[in-house]
């Protein structure tokens, strides 16, 4: 209330006091001396008394009114600060009401009722779960969810779907695999291909009823998070690390709103306590790999393989970035020239090895790594996999970084192998030939064997598979 409105209710006031007296005075005039005179004084005080009481009230109401509204704006002064949230909030929730709201169109199209997940059969020993993959550039994604599974067998039990073009490959070997094209592969549209993929998401959980849902890649589908919520299971992203400056975080900073959990596979390159700040907000696992202890000898691998064990052999895998053949072809020529050593080069659904010669073609079998006595050292590609499956086998390898990969930072973690001794990095085609002409040494071959061995590197995959446990119904 203003100064001047208070001074203003106050004369009201004190007018309307003065104006009760005079009326009682001439009420008790008229009730004394009723005659026309004091009948019309005493109503005329009594209608003047009502007025300027009515104009205390109104006064009175008025100040009251510009207080009240004082203290909202007041309030609303305060909550402006919060606004920018609170309106995040409420468009990620309508976010989430129109998604529910697509998946249960989708879900609508399907024959039969959508199955109450968590309603276990009798015959399910172990709790499932669903991983779902992104096609990236190499097989890391895929191979991280059969490494799971390999390593947990005891415990859970799985179904991969993969928009990665070597799922057959995957389910030869006997994992439960299923194929879904990415958006690359198809020509309607991305629209078009998240409907489709939702359809397909609920068709799997109708039919395989997981317990929890994992997704391994750098970006989760909007599609996943739909299906992971109508179906009421929750979602696991597992997260690996080591991304490239630069690249979209977005996803990252805000998991908890997307995901219930986030694994993230401990790499060579990188530490939960190095990574950058929006990375350590995670379940970290020692790095994860199909490596098993339960190899065969280099003498039995070579014959599995249709090699002659009198010799010695080179594996040279360069996909997942470097698939145009120029560096495979750099690394032939390189291994040729030593004596004694003869180039392998892998061959599988991501690099067919075309017009490769002078050196042994093989179709790789899947995990490839179960072969790893079988060769001196090995060729690849700075990728996931390909480091780690170097150090839980204990096979030297010479490691070529890719830079066209999206988010996988390869420079960085073929130069940390590099550092510790635990491997040799070739910066591009020209380096290829020095590395092999040092790795090609036994001598050398032994420093990073015993490198290798020193480090003891875990297999993270048990891990994984106990913490993905923890989410499931049925434990």
């Amino acid at each position: 209330m203003t100064a001047r409105r208070q001074v203003r209710v106050r004369q009201l006031a004190l007018a309307t006091v003065l104006v009760a007296v005079v009326t009682s005075a001439a009420v008790a005039v008229a009730v004394t001396t009723p005659n026309r005179l004091t009948l019309f004084g005493a109503t005329f005080a009594i209608l003047l008394f009502l007025a300027m009481f009515g104009l205390v009230t109104n006064a009175w109401s008025t100040a009251r009114t510009e207080r009240n509204l004082h203290g909202k704006l007041e309030q609303l002064a305060r909550s402006a600060r919060e606004l920018g949230t609170r309106t995040s909030h409420q468009e990620r929730t309508l976010e989430r009401i129109e998604r529910t709201g697509r998946v249960a169109a989708a879900a609508a199209s399907l024959r039969g009722v959508m199955p109450q997940v968590g309603e276990e059969s009798e015959s399910r020993r172990a709790p499932h779960v669903l991983f779902v993959t992104s096609n990236g550039s190499g097989m890391g994604h895929i191979a991280r969810c059969a490494a799971i599974l390999r390593h947990s067998e005891n415990v859970l039990s799985g179904r991969i779907l993969t928009l990665s073009t070597a799922a057959d490959i995957v389910r030869r070997s006997g994992y439960d695999v299923g194929y879904f094209p990415s958006p690359s592969q198809t020509e309607r549209g991305v629209e078009w291909w998240r409907r489709s993929f939702t359809r397909r998401l609920l068709e799997e959980a109708e039919v395989h009823r997981p317990d929890v849902i994992v997704f391994d890649g750098t970006s989760v589908y909007a599609p996943l998070t739909d299906v992971a919520e109508f179906v009421d299971v929750p979602l696991v992203w597992l997260r690996r690390g080591l991304w490239r400056a630069g690249v979209d975080l977005r996803q990252v900073k805000r998991w908890n709103e997307i995901v219930s959990e986030v694994i993230t596979p401990g790499d060579i390159g990188e530490s939960k306590e190095t990574a950058p700040e929006p990375f350590r907000d995670a379940t970290w696992v020692s790095p994860i790999s199909l490596a098993s202890t339960n190899r065969p000898s280099r003498d039995d691998a070579l014959r599995m393989l249709g090699l002659d064990p009198e010799r010695r052999y080179a594996l040279i895998q360069l996909s997942g970035g470097n698939g145009d053949g120029s560096a495979t072809r750099a690394a032939v020529e390189a291994v040729s020239a030593e004596n004694g050593i003869l180039p392998v080069v892998a061959r599988s659904p991501l690099f067919r090895a075309d017009g490769i010669v002078g050196a042994a073609i093989l179709d790789a079998p899947f995990p490839l790594v179960d072969f790893a006595a079988a060769w001196e050292f090995t060729i690849t590609g700075a990728g996931y996999n390909s480091v780690h499956e170097s150090l839980h086998s204990g096979v030297p390898g010479i490691f070529v970084p890719s830079n066209t990969t999206l988010t996988d930072d390869q420079v960085r973690r073929a130069e940390s192998i590099a550092d510790i001794g635990a491997g040799l990095c070739a910066r591009g085609m020209g380096s290829i030939a020095e590395m092999v002409s040092q790795i090609s040494q036994e001598k050398t071959r032994e420093c990073l064997r015993a490198v290798i061995d020193s480090l003891n590197v875990d297999n993270g995959a048990d891990e994984a598979g106990e913490r993905i446990l923890s989410f499931c119904r049925h434990q």
